[in-house]
């Protein structure tokens, strides 16, 4: 065991703290949605396996550890699921030596032993990750109700793989349902019931050891709000679980996935963790079908942010070149450190490699979409937005930090964002336009700083770097009098407007008209673009996120391409 509350050694037999002779292997793998975590203990009397995890490699190994075990003592094997999710138990199925109850007793929280017994597949997630299934036994149900029918008095159960579990029931003294495990003369299993993530989750506590699921996981983006999720349930475990941590004898916390943790890092997680569950009131359930639709907008969502970065990048160059040919060498070189393009390009091109595979079919919608989020997460720390927006189009620096920020809260449950409020659409128009046409900074603006260095460089940068959209193009712009005003998403129409505009320069258009008006009930915008000689730079399913972001603004989108004349018609209900 390293010194102190420092976590244990992954894949090495170690002691337990706290436990005189027993032992323990942690097979701690990388954070996936495969497999989880397992932790193999072996005590003067028997060998318990914790979670056998999701794939039959691990599985088997973990099998050939027990064995080696058993060939220097019989001990029986005890294999206990911290709860009933494929990842954590499925693999067992392949080794006989796990499910066999001949040689093995299978332990389980009594809510999720149906669940397990009849390969329930929407409960024990494989539906969500495109898992088979086959039914596997459970033997004992962890807090079972039956298990409290004797008065408190001992429950000994005797199993045909040769092991005698002792049952006691505990009062609740931290706050949870709580029940004790004793295997022979060595340590006693503590068991809590931890409710939230699954109705079945549990912690158990062997020694200074605490074993704890997937309950810091449990509120965390493309997790949140998965079948049998619950909110409420899950605020009070980990509030009494943080109680329980602070109480002392606890050293190691040990995840379900990923690291583990020293008590005290274990207690600020939970902490997060619970500031973070109090935020989700309210989220949609993770079925497949909305795992498809988070899968979809990933893809559109990095196909635009590539867009956008690239474009940014360039902008950038551009005028770190400016700088060095004005021998303001120095400026050149901060310029770079604000957007790390290289690790925004490994981020992406990582992003397409496994999208590729996953149209190839190796993996499922929820796959991609928790890569989408690793990937955004990894992004938003990839580029200073502040500096930014005072040296290139602020509106690319914004509708980058807007698509990211819509995809992270669309994983965590929640619909898009939509600020619908009332707008007068010719007063956004004329705005939106005049800041696609006018120069942001004039030559007068660059002059009148001359006199105070930073200034002057400050408004030299943004003069290079923020060149209008319609610079070279010849737009004209009707948009009626009077007020129009309906029920719109301000921010997401003006970035819509700004990707129809791009589109339209992209494709070649020598002119650009802009109207607005009135058909019938309906208020229209109309973009049109004349002598368009290049494929649609939005074609395919840049499409679908366009039609997407219309939505959310409030409208509806049609689209028209034909003989060098493209354009797009969004249609809003006024007030």
């Amino acid at each position: 065991m390293p010194a102190g509350s420092e976590p244990l050694i992954p894949l090495q037999w170690q002691p337990v703290p706290g436990c005189g002779e027993a032992r323990i292997y942690p097979l701690i793998r990388k954070v996936d949605t495969v497999s989880s975590n397992s932790f193999l203990v072996q005590t003067s009397d028997a060998i318990i396996l914790i979670d056998p995890g999701g794939l039959p490699a691990q599985a088997a190994h973990l099998a050939s550890l027990i064995q080696a075990i058993q060939a220097e003592r019989a001990l029986p094997l005890v294999v206990m699921l911290t709860h009933g999710h494929v990842d954590h138990y499925v693999a067992a199925l392949s080794v006989p030596l796990l499910v066999d109850p001949c040689t093995a007793m299978v332990a389980l929280q009594e809510h999720g032993v149906e669940v397990v017994e009849s390969a329930d597949r929407r409960m024990t997630q494989a539906e969500v990750l495109g898992r088979e299934l086959a039914p596997m036994r459970i033997d004992l149900h962890l807090l079972a109700a039956s298990n409290a029918e004797g008065g408190g008095e001992p429950v000994r159960c005797r199993y045909a793989n040769g092991v005698t579990v002792t049952v006691v029931q505990k009062p609740m003294e931290s706050g949870l349902p709580q029940e004790e495990l004793i295997l022979g003369s060595g340590p006693r299993i503590e068991v809590y019931h931890t409710p939230g993530h699954s109705a079945d989750s549990c912690c158990f506590q062997i020694g200074g050891l605490f074993f704890t699921g997937d309950l810091l996981l449990a509120a965390s983006p493309g997790i949140a709000g998965i079948s049998g999720w619950d909110q409420e349930a899950l605020i009070r475990s980990l509030d009494k679980v943080r109680a329980l941590l602070s109480c002392g004898g606890i050293e190691v916390v040990c995840l379900g996935h990923g690291p583990m943790l020293s008590v005290k890092d274990g207690a600020r997680v939970l902490e997060a963790v619970q500031r973070d569950a109090r935020r989700l009131t309210g989220i949609a359930e993770l079925d497949p079908e909305r795992a498809r639709q988070t899968a979809a907008f990933a893809e559109d969502c990095m196909e635009q942010v590539h867009e956008l970065f690239t474009v940014m990048a360039g902008r950038l160059y551009y005028v770190s070149h400016m700088m060095e040919e004005l021998e303001e060498t120095d400026i050149a070189r901060g310029l770079h450190a604000l957007i790390r393009g290289d690790v925004i390009d490994d981020l992406l091109d990582g992003f397409d490699a496994f999208n590729r595979e996953y149209h190839s079919g190796g993996y499922v919608p929820l796959n991609l979409a928790l890569k989408g989020g690793q990937v955004v997460g990894k992004l938003q720390r990839s580029f200073n937005q502040d500096e930014l927006t005072q040296i290139i189009d602020p509106t690319l620096v914004q509708r980058a930090e807007r698509l990211l920020g819509d995809y992270i809260t669309m994983l965590r449950g929640f619909s898009p964002p939509r600020g619908i409020a009332v707008h007068d659409l010719r007063e956004l128009l004329e705005g939106c336009i005049r800041e696609h046409t006018v120069r942001s900074r004039s030559d007068d603006d660059v002059l009148a700083s001359t006199d105070d260095d930073v200034a002057f460089g400050r408004m030299l940068l943004a003069r290079i770097g923020m060149p209008p959209l319609l610079a070279d193009t010849a737009a004209t712009v009707d948009l009626g009098a009077g007020p129009l005003s309906v029920p719109v998403d301000k921010e997401r129409f003006l970035d819509l407007v700004t990707y129809l505009l791009e589109d339209l320069v992209g494709g070649g258009a020598a002119t650009i008209a802009v109207r607005a008006g009135r058909e019938g009930e309906a208020a229209l915008v109309t973009l049109l673009g004349d002598g368009c000689d290049e494929p649609l730079t939005c074609g395919g399913k840049p499409h679908r996120f366009l039609y997407s972001l219309c939505e959310r603004a409030g409208g509806n989108l049609h689209f028209t391409d034909r003989e060098g004349s493209r354009w797009y018609t969004i249609r809003f209900t006024p007030v």
